[in-house]
């Protein structure tokens, strides 16, 4: 009879976001992005990548594009071909959409130094990795379904320092923060040579990624904040958002997409927030994917791979 009962028991209790498989959570889902008509995330500390036609779809109800990809940060496609980072096996991984699906086609190796983000740009039609590590852009270019690496060049200015993003904005390309630097460089030329920096307060360094959205440039960074400011010459005016988005982990990557901009939460607790912006105001918040701190599960699907 006890035996009977502690069936019931264990029957009736509901799967949550504590006892939950890995499989059916995020750990550090470092990044989302729509391409196409496909929702992506780097769920990069679960080792996999997982897609969706609809991004509020519950995460173990998203299909898996690959889950054996040590720490993936990031995913960038053209619409045909995509590019993510094996991480912590310094290697990338392209995948090609085919009428029947996903095909792994290639494993580019050697990139060593942690490549850590990936972005593809319409305006020049390349592919371009940064290492973190190393501080080595990447261009590569797809000819006749194949990817080629076009270009390999180090970033002196980044003077040895990690750094674990970049973005394009207004033509050029921000990287931050380095050296304690906002640094931003030409890099339709394929020169990636300087053309402006700007100096970051001791608060707001270990910065994880920047986008320029209405009036404000938008920032994440590693020591739990999130911030905007009209002018990087002057961070006494950066409002910090992170209390009034109800963040509880750290944001890590942004993305502007339907409308919205996502914003990613990872380490001490996983979640993608949302909102939208009107004039500036922010408005319409909303939290995905909330699978708060990580539980026994997922903290032995880390282990597996490096990150």
């Amino acid at each position: 009879m006890l035996a009977i009962l502690m069936a019931l028991v264990f029957q009736s209790t509901p799967t949550n976001a504590a006892t939950a498989s890995y499989a059916d959570r995020l750990y550090s889902p470092m990044f989302i992005t729509k391409i196409g008509t496909l929702y992506f995330i780097a769920d990069s500390w679960n080792h996999r990548l997982l897609y969706s036609h609809n991004v509020k779809l519950p995460i173990k109800n998203w299909k898996v594009l690959d889950d054996n990809i040590a720490a993936p940060h990031s995913i960038a496609g053209n619409g045909t071909i995509f590019i993510s980072e094996d991480t912590g096996r310094d290697r990338l991984f392209v995948y090609t959409l085919t009428t029947k699906g996903f095909v792994k086609t290639q494993v580019i190796g050697d990139i060593k130094g942690r490549p850590h983000r990936t972005m593809y740009d319409p305006a020049t039609r390349k592919f371009y990795v940064l290492t973190s590590d190393t501080q080595n852009m990447y261009t590569l270019s797809v000819q006749n379904g194949k990817v080629l690496i076009d270009s390999k060049k180090n970033l002196p200015y980044l003077e040895a320092a990690y750094v674990r993003s970049f973005s394009i904005i207004d033509g050029l390309m921000y990287f931050v923060s380095g050296p304690n630097q906002i640094l931003v460089a030409n890099y339709k030329d394929g020169t990636f040579s300087l053309q402006e920096k700007y100096d970051v307060p001791a608060g707001y360094r270990a910065m994880n990624d920047i986008k320029k959205l209405g009036s404000y440039y938008y920032i994440t960074v590693y020591s739990n904040q999130f911030i905007r400011l009209k002018d990087l010459s002057d961070f006494s005016a950066a409002e910090n958002l992170y209390t009034k988005l109800g963040f509880k982990g750290i944001p890590y990557y942004m993305s502007y997409f339907d409308g919205k901009v996502y914003v990613t939460e990872i380490d001490s607790y996983s979640s993608i927030r949302s909102f939208k912006l009107y004039n500036d105001e922010i408005t319409k918040t909303e939290v995905l994917h909330d699978y708060g701190p990580p539980n026994a599960a997922v903290l032995n699907r880390k282990r597996i791979l490096g990150t």
